[in-house]
């Protein structure tokens, strides 16, 4: 049966699922500390054309240093009409192209999402869509496993709490227009992430919130699925049109007539600005394909600061955009939240909704403070830098033109004491659990450390950067010199010891792990291990240059261990420089990957000839007691490493 016209009115699945998203207001509130966050201050920068003029300038002057940072496009609106919009640095460094805000477009990355959340808004307000019923509902050339107790709604996948693992390597990109660039449902299929934890009910709480760029993809293929156009024609049709966004596309390839108008994504190596190719990222289109310029992004955000409505063309109810801009999702009260698709930030006391977006050469941001009936959107097209560029901007806007001061904090006088029930590792939930990308989640894991002066030690949670914190509420950390915070939550048995990071980017939770579950525990045992074998091989060579090889029954024991050994170091070596490396794409898995796993099913039946030498020597008593004691500790140390390289999912070959 056809869900071109809505749900079936027989369907068993068409009542929607009980959530507490738009029904617990009180629990999903904004609640600051009072005595923490900043205290407004008069004045600021002047609002006017020419003191924004002034100010951009300056920022974009201090920030496109030349030579490293090719180019930024940048729009403002403000009371309902475009205040600002200018281009700075090349688009095209080798022709010397300058940036036009109203003509070169960039790659927003996944501010484009917005465009997706209004797409699904749109057929949620027809009745062709409902945010609590299942997605699988809308689905008919795949489902989503119920591996799970619970199903999934587009509620969840809008704010990224649908508990679904996450991965990249390999697939996320399409590498060439000829052979990878695969409709959205074909790649969905091929790449059907497992459902690591039932998904969200209670959106007081933010401790399952995992980022999925999949999740986005499968809601823009509900978007086609159900309006019986494909997601590109959707959105053109349905969005930019209308909003006579004419200069911005989800196409890929880009349609010749704005292809020309695209800037160059560029990465600085080797002391000079390189040019990459243009970005596939279609297989993922709905989540971040777009191209847009800074003026057509202006447009779309004076449809939201205006309920819906721009120039006679309405998108969207003033009732769905209201939506899409309340707090929804609260990882605590004195937290920054998430709204339907849009990510909330707090900055001195002033709320912004918005959403970043990367994509491996372009970073931007596009932010609301509907409040103030103000918009701006920045987009820089430098790889590295480029990041830190859009995300300063916010962050300096915000602080020039809205001041405040930040009220100083020190530790309660328990801290000393209490700070043991945070200190620990923690890891993002946004990860692979079931491929061989599981180890790149070391990358992400926070550890916290309690200190002598009673803060708390660890990376700012979102950005990696050092820092220290200050107990402000219960559980409730700030920055000491920052309105940055997170907080600390706790479940079940172990309660008297934090379960949960959360905060200050509210889709991205992250949990305790145990000791023996580190990175830097199994690097220390990789150590250990190392020098096991090292000290194997000496006693080897010693053992052959004294012409002592023993019986022809376990002539070959040290030579099978040390065998394993060289085969692991090998393969810890080269996994090492692979995820440091270049190599490490999105758009294809590297040849280097697939020879080095192949390293650890080599050393299996070396290991397993190792355990068998370890109870002949046992049981022959032929080796020195000291000879046999090193030969089973080593044999012991090959074994915990295929039972590490087993958790990583490195033992065979599992990719996404």
């Amino acid at each position: 049966m056809s869900l071109m016209n809505g749900i079936p009115p027989t369907s068993p699945h068409a009542a929607p699922i009980q959530a507490t998203g738009e029904s617990s207001e009180d629990s999903a509130a904004y609640r600051p500390i009072p005595t923490a966050v900043p205290r407004p201050l008069p004045g600021g920068g002047p609002m006017t054309r020419e003191d924004m003029a002034s100010f951009i300038d300056g920022f974009m002057a201090a920030q496109l240093v030349p030579g490293t940072v090719a180019g930024a496009t940048v729009s403002v609106v403000k009371n309902g009409e475009l205040f600002f919009a200018k281009g700075y640095g090349l688009a095209d460094v080798e022709k010397q192209v300058p940036v036009d805000a109203a003509r070169t477009l960039f790659r927003p990355g996944s501010v484009a999402k917005l465009l997706t959340w209004t797409a699904v808004m749109q057929l949620v307000e027809q009745g062709r869509l409902d945010l609590d019923a299942d997605v699988n509902i809308y689905l008919k050339d795949l489902q989503i496993p119920e591996t799970q107790s619970l199903p999934i709604t587009l509620r969840n996948l809008m704010t990224h709490t649908p508990g679904l693992e996450d991965g990249m390597s390999g697939f996320l990109f399409a590498a060439s227009e000829q052979e990878d660039l695969l409709p959205v449902s074909d790649w969905l299929r091929q790449h059907v992430p497992a459902r690591a934890r039932p998904p969200t009910r209670d959106f007081s709480s933010g401790t399952n919130a995992a980022y999925s760029n999949w999740g986005v993809a499968l809601a823009g293929h509900i978007v086609a699925t159900v309006s019986g156009m494909s997601f590109d024609d959707y959105v053109e049709q349905r969005v930019l049109w209308p909003l006579r966004m004419l200069h911005s596309s989800f196409r890929e390839p880009l349609p010749t007539a704005l292809a020309e108008d695209m800037s160059g994504g560029y990465v600085f190596e080797h002391g000079t600005l390189r040019r990459k190719e243009f970005e596939l990222i279609h297989v993922i289109g709905p989540s971040g394909s777009l191209s847009a310029t800074a003026t057509d992004m202006a447009r779309f955000m004076l449809a939201f600061l205006q309920g819906g409505i721009l120039e006679g063309a309405r998108i969207l109810s003033p009732e769905s955009v209201s939506r899409m801009l309340t707090r929804t999702l609260s990882p605590d009260p004195a937290l920054n939240g998430t709204a339907l698709g849009f990510c909330e930030t707090w900055i001195n006391s002033r709320r912004i909704v918005g959403h970043p977006g990367h994509s491996m050469y372009f970073h931007s941001m596009l932010s609301l403070m509907p409040e103030e009936n103000l918009g701006w959107f920045v987009s820089v097209n430098t790889a590295g830098q480029g990041e830190e560029i859009a995300r300063a901007f916010e962050s300096a806007f915000v602080r020039h033109y809205f001041p405040a001061s930040l009220p100083p904090v020190s530790p309660p006088e328990s801290a000393a004491v209490s700070n043991a029930r945070y200190a620990g590792t923690y890891r993002s939930l946004r990860r692979s659990y079931t491929t061989w990308e599981k180890i790149l989640a070391t990358q992400q894991e926070v550890q916290v450390r309690s200190m002598p002066d009673g803060t708390l030690c660890f990376p700012d949670p979102a950005y990696l950067t050092p820092a220290r914190w200050v107990e402000v509420g219960d559980g409730v950390f700030r920055k000491t010199a920052e309105d940055v915070f997170v907080a600390f939550k706790f479940k079940g048995r172990d309660a008297g010891r934090a379960g949960f990071l959360v905060g200050p980017f509210s889709p991205m939770a992250a949990e305790r792990i145990h000791w023996y579950e580190t990175g830097r525990c199994h690097r220390l045992t990789a150590v250990i291990a190392a020098l096991l074998f090292a000290s194997l091989l000496v006693s080897a060579i010693h053992e052959h240059w004294l012409g002592r090889a023993g019986p022809a029954d376990i002539r070959w024991a040290r030579t099978v261990l040390v065998a394993a050994g060289v085969l692991l170091a090998a393969f810890a070596i080269g996994l090492k420089r692979v995820i440091a490396s270049k190599e490490l794409t999105l758009s294809s898995v590297p040849g280097a990957l697939y020879a080095l796993l192949a390293l650890p099913l080599l050393a299996l039946p070396f290991v397993a000839s190792a355990v068998f030498f370890t109870m002949k020597l046992w049981f022959s008593g032929e080796w020195p007691l000291g000879a046999r004691v090193q030969y089973t500790v080593t044999t012991l140390a090959a074994l915990i490493l295929l039972r590490i390289l087993r958790y990583w999912n490195l033992l065979g070959y599992r990719f996404g």
